[in-house]
């Protein structure tokens, strides 16, 4: 494949969806597989310019990604997409033993051989925001610290109990974290802060994310900091928000949809 501006892995069937669906809306033609084509299949979708794999690690132990999602992630490096992103739910849900965030960024900077992992979770979008670490989401006609959510704080599964996101990643990987909180992305020193996390090593850097002029920003840096051979990134499909945003600006792709 040539030209692919992104390839994505979506941790569940629901957010794969919500990924091509931006790309698509945003001018960037998009297939989506429920698992990993052959050549023969994949060349009839010569003209995608983004990728995706729809896969289950949402739901699924550790023990799981190191065996299955390892080699998801590596075929999708062979891609040779500019960006290729981790897709996981915009709420953030996960434990240390069920749909670690943690142990998927771990086998992508594996695969990668990456350094540092931008993250990206806000999405205006779909009223998901984030502000200096903290995650907040809308329920009906209200907006909630996603630790209070009257849903997320309750999930049976991987209840939010913690809305600093650096802090819950702490709980599922001992790798190291920065923030590009909001005042930072705003002010002339942005470009300055994000590149000194990248220079000294962090693992992973949270981006926030509160309007669409934040989610432009942060597009603009994710962009600007690829790497040749692809660049890993994680987050919701704020990623690709933020990305369009960039690419609609510098002319990579089409303002307008078109179908």
């Amino acid at each position: 494949m040539q030209n692919l501006l992104l390839s994505y892995y979506g941790d569940d069937l629901t957010g794969s969806t919500d990924v091509m669906e931006a790309l698509e809306l945003g001018g960037v033609p998009t297939v989506l597989f429920m698992r990993q084509p052959d050549e023969a299949l994949l060349s009839q979708f010569s003209h995608c310019r983004a990728i995706g794999l729809a896969g289950t690690s949402r739901s699924e132990t550790p023990q799981w990604m190191d065996t299955h999602l390892q080699g998801a992630l590596a075929w999708l490096k062979a891609l040779n997409a500019e960006i290729c992103h981790y897709k996981v739910c915009s709420t953030f849900d996960s434990s240390p033993t069920i749909g670690s965030i943690g142990r998927a960024i771990e086998i992508g900077r594996s695969v990668f051989s990456q350094d540092s992992v931008p993250l990206v979770v806000g999405a205006p979008q779909l009223k998901r925001y984030t502000a200096f670490g903290h995650l907040f989401a809308a329920y009906r006609d209200k907006f909630f610290r996603i630790d209070r959510h009257p849903v997320m704080s309750r999930h049976p599964t991987t209840p939010m109990d913690e809305s600093d996101l650096l802090i819950h990643l702490s709980r599922q990987t001992d790798l190291s974290s920065g923030l590009v909180d909001l005042a930072t992305l705003q002010s002339a020193s942005r470009l300055e802060a994000f590149d000194r996390l990248f220079a000294d090593g962090t693992n992973i850097v949270l981006l926030d994310v509160d309007s669409l002029e934040t989610q432009a920003l942060a597009g603009k840096e994710i962009w600007r900091v690829r790497t040749p051979g692809g660049t890993f990134v994680v987050g919701s499909s704020g990623v690709e928000y933020a990305l369009l945003a960039e690419w609609a600006s510098n002319h990579t792709v089409r303002a307008e949809p078109s179908f």
